[in-house]
């Protein structure tokens, strides 16, 4: 096994200092330096709107600044990973703005929604009606996600919408193959993890399997888009990390050897004709791969 060297990390970290956004250096300080948690709160307000939601690019691919529930998913992985309390304004506004936004038209929330094709987006953003297919999963991308949010903050969760939102995730789950988007088992792994036990049981086997088909372990499927082992495992206490540990071993090996010439990881999909009005998407990508690499180096014991 390989490990990342002292001058590898140094130079990543001279990387992340100089071109990540600032909310990617806060956790940067945050995680190996003496930052502290109201820093990265600091950062992540900014992207966050008066009505409790957050945008601003804060998913790199979506440039428009109006709050959206995907959106609001990438806030809350971060305040997540802090352990941040139900009684932030932060979680409790982002929490009324999702109840708010809930659509029973579909049964949950939609992604982004119309607006966002005023503004520079990926290709894969680009708006669509909601369809029968399509409404499973728009359910479950990113509503699988959002209801573990709410059973992770179930203490200022109503317990009839939190009900109701299980229900609706649990039968977009049930309605989809093992080896459904790769994205959607991501939201479901994510739900799983935050969900109460009962919940978490029902969704396991179907995970456990699927996980497999939407991952490979072969280091010639990572030079292009697809699942990779370390979204479904990032750190060694992972639901499905038992399930993954040799091709995530395998992929650790792969990533330290991938480091960029200027000590990033960048990022490993192409927006076609777009490149250009998404420039400073590619280099906030890039910074928020490297802070998410050396994390993993770190917790698997790479570093």
């Amino acid at each position: 096994m390989e490990s990342l060297t002292s001058s590898a990390f140094d130079h990543a970290a001279s990387f992340v200092h100089e071109n990540a956004r600032p909310l990617e250096r806060a956790q940067f300080d945050f995680h190996f330096g003496t930052g502290t948690v109201e820093s990265v709160l600091i950062e992540l307000r900014k992207f966050k709107n008066d009505d409790g939601g957050f945008g601003h690019g804060i998913e790199p691919d979506v440039r428009m600044p109006f709050s959206s529930p995907f959106s609001g998913t990438l806030a809350f992985q971060v305040l997540r990973e802090l352990e941040v309390a139900g009684d932030d304004p932060l979680v409790r506004d982002g929490i009324d703005y999702w109840v708010n936004a809930f659509d029973r038209n579909i049964g949950g929330w939609d992604p982004v929604g119309p607006r966002s094709d005023d503004y520079p987006r990926a290709p894969w953003w680009d708006y669509q009606p909601v369809g029968d297919q399509l409404n499973i999963l728009k359910r479950s991308n990113p509503g699988a996600e959002i209801a573990g949010y709410l059973h992770l903050y179930s203490q200022i969760v109503s317990t009839e919408f939190l009900d109701e939102v299980t229900t609706m995730a649990e039968g977009s789950f049930d309605a989809l193959p093992d080896d459904m988007e790769v994205h959607v088992m991501m939201c479901f792994m994510r739900m799983a993890e935050m969900a109460p036990d009962v919940v978490a049981e029902r969704l396991d086997p179907k995970l456990r399997r699927g996980v497999h088909l939407v991952t490979s372990g072969n280091a010639n499927d990572w030079q292009n888009y697809g699942g990779r082992p370390l979204w479904f495992a990032p750190k060694p206490d992972s639901l499905l990390a038992d399930e993954l540990e040799d091709s995530v071993q395998s992929q650790l090996d792969y990533e330290i050897a991938a480091q960029a010439d200027d000590g990033s990881w960048k990022a490993f999909w192409s927006y076609g004709d777009r490149e250009h009005q998404l420039a400073t998407a590619k280099v906030e990508w890039a910074g928020y791969l490297t802070l998410r690499n050396l994390l993993a180096f770190k917790v698997w014991g790479r570093m």
